[in-house]
Order: C-alpha cells, then structure tokens, then sequence
C-alpha cells in the first residue's frame, strides 16, 4: 500500500491576512494573464454591487477573454507552494459546503510566489465528486472542528490508494464560530486521478510581488 505525504510549516492559519494576500496580489496576476496568456480582456467582480457578489458566489472572480474566447476564472493564492492544492470541504461548518460543490468557473489559476498551476475545474469537480468526497469520513470534521486545532494530519484512502493528507481549518474574522475546512493533497495525486493540471514556470523578476 503505497502512502505519499505531505509536509506543512507549522504556521497557523490566519483568515484575514490570507484575504490580504490575495487583494496584493491581482495586479500580478493581472500581468500573468496579459503577457502569458495574451488576453485581450479582463472583467474583474470585486464589487459588492449584487452583480459582482453573485459571480463570486459562483467562485468566479474574473472574466478573460483569451482568442476572442471568454473564460469565467476563479482564481486561488498562496504564499508557499507545497506541491498540493487546498481543497474546500466545508465554506461554513457545519452548515455550508465549499467552492467545489457551489463553483462553476471553467479554469482554477492557483498563484504561488514563482509558479502558476492551471486547473481544469471540470476535471477537478468529476474527481471530487466521484472519488474523493465520498472517501471522507464525516466524523473527521466534527471532532476536527471540536478540537479547534489548524491542521491534523490523515491517512485516506482513495481507490486502492492511501495518502496522507492534512485537514486545514481557518477562523474566519476572528470569529470562532465561522469555521472554514478544508483538505490538501499532491498535484501528483490529482494528476493521477484525472485532473488537468499545467503548470507555468514563471520568472522571479516579473511575477514575484514582495
């Protein structure tokens, strides 16, 4: 039985910085979509005009228009890349499950500090829905949200194979009682289950925001 691992820093998550990250870092993914993939457009919804608010709903936070094509793009940022991608389970725990069951983008872009991986969320959606969330144990989140812990270490198994895997809770607006749960995994793993995943190496001059 093989079991592929994952290494985290022990940093703990921080809601409000996270979302801080993000809103510094949309002029360079700005540059990304102009100078790498040569849009020709791009609509963001980063109003609170009811509008806007129902595409990010949708997890939809920019429109590109790439070869006279539009593509409806939800876009993730981290500050490390560690070789996974963070998964949504719960937007709202118990109450409210995350992107991947409410999105509908046709492309994830997940920004780190010199690389950026191209999703296909169709792809990653199909995987979820019928391998990987069905192979989380529903008890994992209760006893994960009862013990107020940021991440917790798993073994799951998914078809004939078992990873190690990391539950991640965020405690949004300093508010105990909005949790955020997710759950990370390897490219590598999703590759090998279907996803379609490109990645773009990117140089440190242009792309890196400090």
């Amino acid at each position: 039985m093989e079991i592929k691992k994952i290494i985290y820093t022990g940093m703990i998550y921080n809601f409000t910085k996270s979302l801080q990250y993000e809103k510094q870092q949309t002029s360079r993914a700005d540059a990304f979509y102009t100078d790498v993939l040569k849009a020709t457009e791009i609509k963001r919804f980063n109003t609170d005009s009811d509008a806007d608010m129902e595409m990010q709903r949708q997890d939809v936070d920019v429109l590109l228009i790439v070869n006279e094509k539009a593509y409806e793009i939800s876009e993730k940022f981290r500050a490390v890349d560690y070789g996974d991608m963070y998964l949504e389970v719960y937007s709202k725990y118990p109450d409210k499950l995350g992107w991947l069951h409410t999105g509908k983008p046709d492309i994830i872009f997940y920004f780190t500090p010199l690389s950026v991986y191209r999703i296909t969320h169709r792809s990653l959606q199909t995987f979820w829905f019928e391998l990987l969330f069905p192979a989380l144990p529903n008890p994992w989140f209760k006893h994960f949200y009862q013990s107020k812990k940021s991440i917790v270490s798993k073994q799951l198994k998914v078809g004939n194979n078992t990873f190690k895997i990391n539950l991640i809770s965020a405690f949004n607006f300093e508010n105990t009682h909005w949790v955020t749960i997710g759950i990370s995994l390897p490219f590598e793993v999703l590759i090998e289950n279907g996803v379609q995943i490109k990645k773009y190496y990117l140089p440190e001059s242009n792309y890196l925001l400090l």
